[in-house]
C-alpha cells in the first residue's frame, strides 16, 4: 500500500470518528432548540429542533458516505473509451492506476465532506453556548476553511489527470 493510499484512509477513518464524536458531543450539550442563524449583529434569528438537526446530520452522512462509496466501486467498471479523462489513451493504458487515483480520491472527498461537517457542527456548538455573550466572535475562518478543504480536494483530482501516469517499477 502506497503512504498516499495508507493517508487517505487514515484521514476518512479519523473523519468518520471524529464525526460522530462531535454529533454526539453537540447533541447531548446542545438544548432543545439549537439558533441555526443569526442577525448581522449576532442576535440569534433563525431555530431549529434538536432533534430535526442530529437526524438530518446523520442523514448527510450517510447519504455522502454511502453515495461516494458506491461511486468508488463502480467506476472501475467503466468502459476505457468512456472515460472523460485528459490524456485518455495514456490512462487506458494504465488503468490500474487510474482506479486506485480516482478510488483515492472519492475517499478523500468523503472525508472532506465529513471534515466539513464535523467542524460546523462543532463552531454551530460554540456559537449556541455564547449566546449570553455581548458579542459572537471568532469563527470568521470557518467558511474560508471549509472552502479551501473542499476546493482543495476537489481541484487535486483534474490537475492530476492532467499529468501523466507514474511509470510502475
Amino acid at each position: 500500500m502506497k503512504v498516499s493510499t495508507f493517508a487517505i484512509r487514515l484521514w476518512r477513518l479519523a473523519s468518520i470518528l471524529g464525526f460522530g464524536a462531535v454529533l454526539i458531543y453537540t447533541y447531548v450539550s446542545l438544548e432543545g432548540q439549537v439558533v441555526v442563524g443569526f442577525t448581522p449583529d449576532g442576535r440569534p434569528e433563525v431555530f431549529l429542533n434538536r432533534e430535526y438537526l442530529f437526524y438530518g446530520c446523520v442523514a448527510l452522512f450517510l447519504i455522502n458516505n454511502t453515495l461516494l462509496n458506491a461511486l468508488s466501486k463502480m467506476f472501475p467498471k467503466v468502459p476505457g473509451s468512456a472515460l472523460p479523462v485528459p490524456n485518455q489513451a495514456l490512462w487506458v493504458s494504465h488503468r490500474d492506476q487510474l482506479n486506485t487515483l480516482l478510488h483515492n480520491w472519492f475517499f478523500c472527498l468523503m472525508a472532506a465532506i465529513n471534515t466539513v461537517m464535523a467542524i460546523s457542527l462543532y463552531v454551530l456548538g460554540r456559537l449556541n453556548h455564547q449566546l449570553g455573550e455581548s458579542r459572537l466572535s471568532g469563527y470568521q475562518w470557518l467558511l474560508p476553511a471549509c472552502t479551501a478543504i473542499l476546493a482543495i480536494v476537489i481541484i487535486s483530482l483534474p490537475v492530476r489527470l492532467f499529468l501523466k501516469p507514474a511509470r510502475e517499477e
